[in-house]
């Protein structure tokens, strides 16, 4: 069975704006987590931590200002992406009609049904926290 976690948004924000949101560590760490480190080139590495979760090792695996981003990260805080289970979070940042920005997230790559139901709550929550900084 494939688990996929995909979600649609649209923002009144340009582009250039989302991208930041989602490509820059320091602004990544103000909605997605407490603190953000990410080397923003393929093959980069970085994490992703949250005081009461632990921290989630990341490699960057695409980069196509401002439109595309993915980076693989570890399912466990603490391992290392390829010393055990991760998934594949893929973003494309699109304009839209009349202006602002559609934001696709796609998460692939669950081999358990709990994880994918874990990141499947811990998406809307995250994203909602997007949502508000965007309207700062």
């Amino acid at each position: 069975m494939t688990r996929t976690i995909e979600r649609t948004l649209e923002f009144e924000a340009p582009v250039e704006r989302v991208w930041k949101a989602i490509a820059d560590p320091s602004e990544i760490a103000q909605w997605f987590g407490d603190g953000a480190e990410l080397d923003l080139r393929p093959g980069g590495d970085g994490t992703f931590s949250w005081d009461k979760h632990g921290r989630f090792a990341v490699r960057v695996e695409l980069v196509e200002p401002p439109n595309r981003i993915s980076w693989r990260w570890a399912k466990d805080p603490d391992v290392p992406v390829d010393d055990g289970p991760s998934t594949l979070v893929e973003w494309v940042l699109s304009e839209r009609p009349g202006g602002g920005t559609i934001l696709e997230l796609r998460e692939s790559g669950f081999a358990e049904d709990k994880h994918f139901e874990d990141n499947s709550g811990g998406w809307t929550a995250e994203l909602a926290e997007l949502e508000a900084m965007l309207l700062r």
